[in-house]
């Protein structure tokens, strides 16, 4: 279901979190500051490199952890963390 990619974009390579995955966007998170969800048509595939390191279970575990962390220390307190994020917050 989730899965750790290096998404080459205009701003240069980022590392995301795919965690939804639908018929025309695709939902990501990308390991940056300001820590958010962000919708991608699925058309910009052939941008993403799929990072298989981290598809062991230890591996996705210390990826969704990274994402509570970003997201403790971005927004304070639980209760600011905005509800798209916190599907991926909750895992």
């Amino acid at each position: 279901m989730y899965k750790v990619i290096d998404h080459h974009t205009d701003q240069g390579h980022r590392v995301a979190l795919i965690f939804k995955q639908g018929r025309k966007w695709t939902h990501l998170v990308y390991y940056d500051y300001p820590i958010r969800v962000r919708k991608v048509l699925n058309n910009e595939e052939r941008y993403w490199k799929h990072l298989t390191k981290y598809d062991t279970s230890k591996g996705m575990k210390y990826a969704i952890k990274k994402v509570r962390e970003m997201a403790r220390e971005y927004y304070g307190l639980e209760r600011n963390i905005p509800k798209s994020l916190k599907k991926v917050y909750k895992f």
